[in-house]
């Protein structure tokens, strides 16, 4: 029996739930609300001490980590294999896995923050919000929220953010210029797309990703591709209800401007050194 203790929201969730469905396993949820705090909960760190989501629990074993639980799923359930054969475009895969790992899970959290839930932080009561920082329990993402409450796009973590979204794309379209192939490694679907979706479909609904891709054509390609899939209709666009859609669009709007302003300082500073 599978169980995912999950935030429909939260990108590193959703990384999990495409698995789950492109492999066609049967899961109960534990729905773990983050904006409510659910994920400090006593009973929630029963299940998971770091108080993280998502957590996956499989026969009385308990899995942390939104890649490593991918590849425990793809190595349990080896039907409908998401990983390559060929040990170098296996190698790829995991390429891109990890650079979301490392990069683009904190850009897209930083731009969500800046977006969607620095007002929220803002109209709250001084001590309210300082617990929630408190909470957090890691230093690098505690100054990463008080830097994106205290100025938002301005910050330089939302600069990073910005320039990490630039790169990646960057790199993706010379990526997909090297192959006569659809997808990013190999002939078929992937975890790479796995990793690389959440995180794509999120600046898509803030409305930002046009800033990144278009004059990326191969990049819009491979993302249209994404977008076919049954995978991403069950998990983004029919789980996502009118209301979350239409916040994300709203919030997006308002930095839209200054993100692509950002973009090209960047792109200024990097064409000069």
């Amino acid at each position: 029996m599978l169980t995912l203790y999950h935030d429909h929201n939260a990108v590193c969730c959703q990384k999990v739930e495409l698995v789950l469905f492109e492999k066609g396993l049967e899961y109960d949820e534990k729905t773990v609300s983050l904006f409510k705090s659910e994920q400090y909960s006593k009973e929630y760190l029963q299940v998971n001490p770091r108080g993280i989501v998502p957590t996956l629990a499989h026969d009385g074993n308990v899995i942390f980590e939104s890649t490593v639980i991918c590849e425990y799923i793809e190595e349990s359930f080896p039907a409908t294999p998401l990983l390559p054969v060929d040990p170098f475009e296996r190698a790829q895969a995991r390429l891109w896995t990890k650079l979301v790992d490392d990069e683009i899970h904190e850009a897209a959290s930083t731009l969500s923050f800046c977006a969607m839930f620095r007002d929220r932080m803002l109209a709250m009561p001084a001590e309210e919000r300082e617990k929630r920082y408190v909470n957090v329990g890691n230093p690098i993402r505690d100054d990463m929220y008080r830097s994106s409450v205290d100025l938002g796009v301005e910050a330089p973590v939302a600069f990073r953010a910005i320039a990490s979204y630039e790169m990646m794309t960057r790199d993706l379209e010379k990526h997909l210029s090297r192959s006569s192939r659809d997808w990013i490694a190999g002939a078929e679907y992937s975890l790479a797309e796995v990793a690389l979706t959440p995180y794509f479909a999120r600046v898509e609904y803030l409305g930002l990703l046009d800033i990144w891709i278009s004059e990326r054509p191969l990049v819009q390609r491979w993302w249209e591709s994404v977008k076919a899939r049954e995978a991403f209709d069950v998990v983004f666009t029919r789980a996502l209800s009118d209301d979350d859609i239409g916040r994300m669009s709203a919030s997006g709007a308002l930095i839209h401007d200054r993100v692509a302003a950002r973009c090209g300082e960047y792109l200024s500073a990097t064409a000069k050194a």
